[in-house]
């Protein structure tokens, strides 16, 4: 039986998938997500909302990693070559991992024990690269959150995950090409289930804007408020207005957003925008719009995380990063080769002196 919790989840996806409808057709999710949408519901309602981190989290950003040659463990081995240490070997992954969900699959699976072996490796190795970007003591302070049932690897005790990881190392690149300061103005578009959001809340005082469809936009108000309080929340409102609520995006505080509602916020509001492994998912008209918005809504850098190549054949769109270009008002400030996921590139844009 699902939880009560799951419940209303459920019932809050719905009141957004209501608001997206009825919204501006450019923002209707198109082909591509529209299928992952019912998918994800179909997890959520299999698994509930207790069991995020092991269904509906692999459909975002997280990997079941099952080759020795998938591209992400020997990049991440070869990190640790570079700079050997002993900590990945002291990484733990407690008791057997039962009630993995893949949209590959029609039944949940458990991991075998190579299995674990491969994926508690490869989490620990993810996460010594991780503490070689981070300048702020990140990897020491902060473990991953209990909430939505993650796969319990630990490194000396500390609980650690790839998302972890890859959050930290994300912000680290931003802020490595602009400091991020106690009460600067942060937009994600596509944020999943807030992994990236939790890192930028925790490493400093920050306004933090989440604009998502359904049910990710869901999930993430329900794992934020879980993780930060609900006094740090402003909840979801098909109805809100920028006068209305501006004065409750405070430091320190997350709000969530269905994507058409970033036209509310007035151009530069925001100091940074940013969005991950979104852009190819999409119909090519849209993916123009979002980028278009995520230039116009910030004063300061553009983060873009995306493939570097990707075909979305129910779109019938393929995008490469020359695409991903912000005009005449941008530099390219930074940019390289995902150091975890060799085949997404990381770029941060910034906006030039008028």
């Amino acid at each position: 039986m699902l939880s009560r919790e799951t419940r209303d989840l459920i019932s809050e996806v719905e009141r957004m998938r209501v608001s997206v409808r009825d919204g501006p057709a450019v923002f209707h999710p198109g082909a591509f997500w529209d299928d992952l949408i019912d998918s994800n519901v179909a997890m959520l309602e299999l698994a509930g909302i207790e069991n995020f981190k092991r269904t509906i989290a692999n459909n975002y950003y997280n990997w079941m990693v099952r080759s020795v040659h998938d591209p992400q463990i020997q990049r991440a081995f070869a990190n640790w070559l570079r700079r050997p240490s002993l900590r990945p070997l002291r990484a733990r992954l407690h008791g057997g991992v039962q009630g993995i969900r893949t949209l590959d699959r029609t039944e949940r699976y458990d991991f075998t024990r190579f299995q674990s072996w491969k994926y508690r490796t490869f989490v620990a190795t993810v996460w010594d690269t991780a503490r070689r970007f981070d300048r702020h003591g990140l990897t020491d302070r902060l473990s991953e959150p209990p909430q939505g049932n993650p796969l319990p690897v630990t490194v000396s005790g500390h609980a650690i995950s790839q998302d972890l990881a890859n959050s930290i190392i994300e912000f680290s690149f931003v802020d490595a090409a602009r400091p991020l300061r106690d009460g600067d103005r942060v937009a994600e578009l596509g944020a999943g289930y807030g992994r990236l959001a939790d890192v930028f809340l925790k490493a400093c005082g920050v306004v933090y804007c989440v604009f998502d469809i359904p049910p990710a936009l869901a999930v993430a108000q329900w794992y934020l408020t879980q993780v930060h309080g609900a006094e740090r929340v402003v909840a979801f409102d098909p109805d809100a207005t920028f006068d209305g609520i501006v004065d409750r995006l405070t430091p320190g505080v997350v709000a969530f957003f269905t994507p058409a509602q970033l036209e509310l916020f007035p151009d530069g509001w925001f100091d940074v925008t940013q969005t991950i492994s979104t852009l190819p998912e999409m119909p090519r008209q849209q993916a123009d719009a979002y980028l278009g918005l995520l230039a116009a809504k910030s004063r300061g850098v553009v983060y873009l995380k995306q493939w570097k190549r990707w075909c979305n054949e129910l779109d019938q769109v393929e995008l490469c990063e020359a695409d991903y270009d912000l005009g005449a008002e941008w530099e390219l400030a930074a940019r390289r080769e995902d150091p975890i996921q060799p085949q997404f590139f990381n770029q941060v844009w910034r906006r030039l002196p008028a």
